[in-house]
């Protein structure tokens, strides 16, 4: 049975909590976002160099990519070889190519192993190997991917990292036995680009899912979402609140 560990769950100025990042293994080994403090948490589950598969960018904000450039030169420094695909939304090749520019000169001429592009607009799948990744786009003022992970037309689950739910998410996350969504406050402390917990919740009960796994919380916030969590009687299914590294089966 593919895996999904979450190696962090925080957000993006958490002291405690490393930023909010996935790890799928499956059919294949794909990180699902690689913040500037995700980097440490996905090399403790390997060190081999041909490990990931694949990277997926969720948006191309700070807490969820400026671990990349430190993730390629730990692979260069491991002698990887096999090519390491990086998907993401329109413009993700640019945009991850000027950061390694700006980090480490000469940049992408670094690497001695291919880096290859697929670029996905919210609302396109995306078919990498046997996996099939739906996404749809959230509302968090910039492009984001959330997204769905099939393989055989059975769902996995699905994991919205950043933005307030749409109708096109609502519909995304019908049917997925986990969902993995960011929850960044109680009701009214969520902002105008975050979700709250009863809102998350309510998308869960809706969709079917058996377990919900609430990420990205506020700092200040933590603590009262699980408190809250705690006496909800919104879903019936579980719901978990990692404060540290967590593998669940999907």
């Amino acid at each position: 049975m593919p895996t999904l560990t979450i190696l962090g769950s925080g957000e993006a100025f958490d002291p405690m909590l490393p930023n909010t990042s996935l790890l799928y293994q499956g059919e294949r080994t794909v990180l699902i976002d690689c913040g500037f403090a995700s980097v440490q948490a996905m090399w403790r589950q390997s060190r081999e160099a041909e490990y990931l598969d694949a990277v997926l960018l969720t948006h191309h904000h700070a807490d969820h990519t400026f671990g990349i450039p430190a993730l390629l030169m730990v692979m260069q420094g491991y002698k990887r070889q096999k090519p390491l695909t990086i998907i993401g939304t329109p413009n993700t090749k640019q945009y991850v190519t000027t950061l390694f520019d700006l980090a480490y000169t000469p940049g992408m001429k670094r690497l001695s192993f291919p880096v290859e592009f697929r670029e996905c607009t919210p609302g396109e799948s995306i078919t990498f190997g046997p996996i099939t990744i739906k996404t749809a786009l959230p509302d968090h003022g910039i492009p984001v991917l959330s997204t769905r992970w099939e393989t055989g037309g059975a769902c996995h689950f699905a994991y919205s990292a950043d933005g307030k739910v749409t109708p096109v998410t609502r519909e995304l996350f019908k049917g997925a036995p986990t969902l993995v969504h960011e929850c960044y406050a109680l009701p009214g402390g969520e902002g105008p680009v975050h979700t709250h917990v009863e809102d998350v919740l309510r998308v869960a009960a809706e969709s079917g899912a058996n377990t919900l796994v609430l990420v990205h919380q506020a700092a200040d916030q933590r603590a009262l979402i699980a408190d809250y969590v705690r006496t909800q009687k919104i879903l019936g299914g579980q719901v978990l609140v990692p404060d540290g590294v967590m593998r669940v089966t999907v």
